[in-house]
């Protein structure tokens, strides 16, 4: 480290009160940092996180604890879905919480045509699919045929968004807590990692 970086830098990095000597080895080092890992671009055993490939990666997030607004997380679910042709929705409870998806597709789905699809093992109620026909004529709902989305979304715990098979947003504690702040809310937004 010691050749990349000054005693001031170095300070500032690993922090002022720190025993480590310029001559610690990466493993060391990465021992005292906040996420406890060295990036590459070709290992992969931990604490190495290949940049290229791992299951850790960066992905864009947001958290609301119970009670806080969650406008921001609703114009930024909004502006993903803008440009949507398809939407894959899973979510095992959606049929039960179903007046908080129709007030989520009021708020946030686009006002043009638009597939939504789900599995057939999670089916929208046709109540459900009445009150989105309602919302937007130009909606078709209709069960998902891409296997490869099929065999594995079926049976999570996570609810998941996938817009136009390119970018997946994964609700983990379900869309009825984007609408209804008695609970916390989580979202992280990654690009597709599979192929159809």
């Amino acid at each position: 480290m010691k050749r990349y970086y000054g005693a001031a830098a170095l300070s500032l990095i690993l922090g002022g009160n720190t025993s480590l000597r310029y001559n610690d080895n990466l493993k060391c080092l990465s021992n005292n940092t906040i996420y406890k890992i060295i990036l590459s671009k070709d290992k992969d055993t931990f604490p190495y996180v290949n940049i290229f490939k791992d299951k850790i990666e960066n992905n864009l997030s947001a958290s609301f604890f119970k009670s806080e607004d969650r406008k921001k997380a609703k114009e930024h679910l909004k502006a993903l879905l803008d440009n949507a042709e398809d939407l894959f929705i899973y979510d095992k409870f959606i049929n039960k919480n179903q007046k908080k998806f129709i007030e989520f597709a009021k708020e946030c789905f686009p006002e043009k045509p638009l597939n939504i699809l789900f599995l057939s093992s999670n089916k929208f109620s046709q109540e459900l699919c009445t009150e989105l026909k309602k919302i937007n004529q130009k909606w078709e709902i209709k069960e998902n045929k891409y296997s490869t989305i099929n065999n594995k979304y079926s049976g999570l715990h996570d609810r998941y968004i996938i817009i136009d098979n390119k970018i997946q947003i994964i609700l983990t504690s379900g869309i009825d807590n984007l609408i209804n702040t008695k609970k916390d809310f989580t979202y992280i937004i990654k690009e597709i990692e599979y192929q159809l």
